[in-house]
């Protein structure tokens, strides 16, 4: 990696540091972390050798391969360039792997940026990564087709990651155009698989063009470009693409260049390879026979010097005239162009392969990403991921900020700065995270957060503060990949924790240091498909142990379970679901609240009555405040407590499915869905659980205002659990995804008044 470029980014890291980290659990829907993992099990020592258009990079034993790709490359390269009529600006880096089991520990497109759908563009189309399989026509078929994909994505999207991402808000075309023009660019000779095409189209009869996915996509293009080249011309091909470019509609940009209905351009596609273009010929000359009028017919109905263009039939002799001429003037041309020095001599240029060079593994932009996060503590605030990696991803430095933009606006911020080196089969994460909550006032808006600290004001009065509260983590996670879908994560954190009285200047700052280790046992087999759907099971179990290095009643654990599994039922609907256990425990056990949703900007917080028992929590303690999830139909922190179950079901219709995406032309409907759900959860205090009869939740205490001088402690048999079900809407709205779920609750036996919640950000 270059040393300047690494050491050039972490000075800016170091001058950035005034913003956020997302602190452990403070968004455990969104933000809990998965994925799956790329095991390395051998050191890939990459070289570099360039050709006039291309970068080749291999390792020991491909250094003879890559000379050959790049001589293939070259040679095929004019042909790509006019058949698409594009010629990219940039030099494309060609990855070459020895085989494909070595292919599988690339980590190259790990760190794919999501795009505004929520589906994944994927880093790894700015690269090409190719396998050798033992077959040299399939590997160069498949390099050639890689490349035309490439250029074609460059040609319409504009090139960059970010551009693309713009462009698909305008831009949207079915599977089979792009695959089929890299396919019929790599085997432009197509003649050997009519029957394939005539079997595939077969196949697909009863199909939309814009809806075929998959392998049939890429064979159905294959055959309308191999049809266009064939019926009008290959020049058309690059006419059409650069026509989509402009007009953004590639059936439009079919018609307008052939000059034939999109409809019709169909159906002789259809009867070009299944009755066959001997037969369509055959039948053009029967009806050219019987439509072609005798001289005489219809010309008494003709106007002096009027001609009839329906049935005008030219002479044969002017015909082979204009076509000689036309060869002469193309042979011109050529001959012109060559005697011209300058660029357009490119077919005549030198092949030209450097010596081979050690490979430079550049430090670029990975993506970056702004959202609104709503925090528990501080609300609206705007978050920012910035992600630089080498180009093989094998080093990648995050850093996620919130900032919450209100006086003092240094007072509430979050920062986290981390490094990964994912190179060998052992991972590594080294991160830096700090918070900072100021407190200025007790009120209506934050009070539920003082609740488990025994602080409540009276009779709707405020408490004035002046209060702020820090943490600072510092963590070496240690992470071993069983599998691809399995990993454990070691994680050894050293805490510091701050409370700072400003009101009282004479009192010193409350410090508190722990030593932490978190251990998780991974699981992710989850797929996405083209509109961001995720299908299959993620899961994790975590336990983390705190340890106070002055004084033992701090201490502390966690154990946490977090399943989700997505299962699709029918084309476009998944039904998901989502089971999470959470429990603290030890001397200075901490709380976790549930109710409302996640990144809630309407929320309305419930107004506890009455008081737990105890002397006066400490501040600190809100650093390490859980929120679970969603648990819609109540109030936001509706219950607290050490202990939690929390179960959500959604059953999600993905519009999107349903339509061609290409006939979506904006990320409001691509994005759209429709939801039922139905939330089931409960927290509690102490070591009985819910379905005790003393459990916490079944007890009411009276008088422990401090006012009163009765207390007293009455015990009810209510049902512990809070059921909340409903119906939502999810769409992306100027690249936020939005929310808005109407739900009722139901408490015991009684079912509450219905409540909306606008929340933003994705759901389990």
């Amino acid at each position: 990696m270059n040393s300047k470029n690494i050491l050039l980014f972490l000075l800016i890291l170091l001058v950035s540091t005034s913003i956020k980290s997302y602190s452990q659990r403070y968004y455990g829907v969104t933000d809990e972390e998965f994925g799956q993992s790329k095991i390395q099990r051998k050191r890939f020592d990459w070289k570099t050798i360039r050709s006039n258009n291309f970068e080749l990079n291999f390792y020991r034993g491909g250094e003879e391969l890559a000379k050959k790709s790049a001589k293939k490359a070259e040679e095929e390269y004019e042909k790509i360039t006019e058949t698409l009529g594009y010629t990219p600006f940039s030099v494309m880096k060609i990855y070459i792997y020895n085989s494909v089991d070595d292919l599988s520990q690339s980590n190259i497109g790990s760190m794919a940026p999501n795009d505004v759908d929520g589906g994944i563009l994927n880093l790894s189309k700015a690269r090409v990564q190719l396998a050798y399989s033992k077959n040299d026509s399939l590997f160069y078929n498949k390099l050639i087709k890689e490349i035309a994909t490439l250029f074609v994505y460059d040609m319409l999207y504009g090139g960059s990651l970010k551009e693309a991402v713009q462009s698909q808000l305008l831009l949207m075309v079915p599977d089979w155009y792009i695959t089929g023009v890299s396919a019929y660019i790599a085997e432009p000779d197509n003649n050997l698989k009519n029957q394939l095409f005539k079997e595939t189209i077969q196949k697909n009869q009863n199909q939309k063009l814009s809806q075929i996915t998959g392998k049939d996509a890429e064979i159905i293009g294959q055959s309308i470009w191999h049809y266009i080249a064939s019926k009008y011309g290959k020049d058309n091909i690059s006419n059409i693409l650069n026509l989509t470019r402009i007009i953004r509609n590639e059936q439009s940009s079919i018609t307008s260049t052939l000059g034939v209905s999109f409809s019709k351009f169909q159906k002789e596609w259809k009867s070009y390879y299944i009755d066959g273009p001997s037969k369509i010929e055959q039948k053009a000359e029967v009806v050219n026979k019987v439509e072609t009028p005798k001289a005489t017919v219809g010309l008494t109905n003709l106007k002096s010097n009027e001609i009839d263009t329906d049935n005008y039939v030219f002479d044969e002799v002017n015909v082979q005239k204009y076509k000689l001429q036309k060869k002469d003037d193309e042979l011109s041309l050529v001959k012109s162009i060559e005697e011209k020095p300058g660029k357009f001599k490119k077919s005549t240029d030198e092949l030209k392969i450097s010596p081979v060079k050690s490979y430079k593994n550049l430090l670029v932009s990975g993506g970056n990403d702004i959202s609104i996060l709503m925090d528990p503590a501080r609300r609206f605030g705007v978050g920012y991921k910035l992600i630089f990696n080498d180009l093989l991803e094998n080093n990648v430095f995050t850093l996620k900020t919130y900032v919450r933009p209100s006086a003092p606006f240094f007072k509430n911020y979050d920062y986290s700065l981390s490094y990964g080196n994912y190179a060998k089969k052992i991972d590594y994460l080294f991160k830096f995270e700090k918070r900072s909550i100021n407190f200025e006032s007790i009120d209506e808006s934050n009070n539920y957060l003082f609740r488990p600290l025994k602080i409540y004001p009276q009779s709707d009065k405020s408490i004035l503060l002046s209060r702020r509260i820090l943490s600072q983590t510092i963590s070496a996670s240690v992470i071993y990949p069983f599998t691809q879908n399995l990993k454990f994560v070691f994680s050894p954190t050293f805490l510091k924790t701050t409370d700072i009285e400003y009101d009282l200047p004479g009192r010193e700052n409350i410090n508190s240091t722990f030593l932490s280790s978190d251990f998780q046992l991974v699981f992710d087999n989850t797929i996405g498909n083209a509109n961001g759907v995720e299908y299959g099971t993620k899961g994790k179990i975590s336990y983390q142990r705190n340890i106070n290095l002055k004084d033992n009643s701090q201490n502390f654990q966690g154990l946490n379970l977090d399943l989700r599994h997505y299962q699709k039922l029918v084309k476009g609907l998944v039904l998901a679901g989502r089971f999470n256990f959470g429990r603290s425990m030890g001397n200075a056990p901490k709380y976790s609240f549930l109710g409302g949703v996640e990144n809630n900007l309407n929320r309305s917080i419930y107004d506890a009555k009455g008081l737990l028992p105890g002397p006066t929590g400490d501040f600190r303690d809100i650093l390490f405040y859980n929120f679970p999830g969603q648990l819609r139909g109540f109030d936001f922190a509706r219950l607290f407590g050490n202990n939690y179950i929390l179960s959500n079901v959604e059953l999600r219709a993905h519009l999107a499915d349903y339509f061609p995406r290409s006939s979506l032309s904006s990320s409001f409907l691509r994005s759209l869905q429709v939801v039922g759900f139905y939330d089931i959860g409960t927290a509690w205090n102490g070591t009985k659980g819910p379905f005790s009869r003393q459990n916490s939740l079944n007890t009411i205490l009276i008088g422990s205002d401090g006012i009163s001088p009765f207390f007293a402690e009455v015990t009810n048999f209510k049902n512990p659990f809070l059921m909340g079900m409903g119906v939502g809407v999810r769409t992306t709205i100027l690249g936020l995804f939005v929310k808005a779920d109407y739900a009722v609750g139901k408490e015991d036996k009684d079912y509450n008044k219905p409540k909306l919640y606008i929340s933003v950000g994705k759901d389990f």
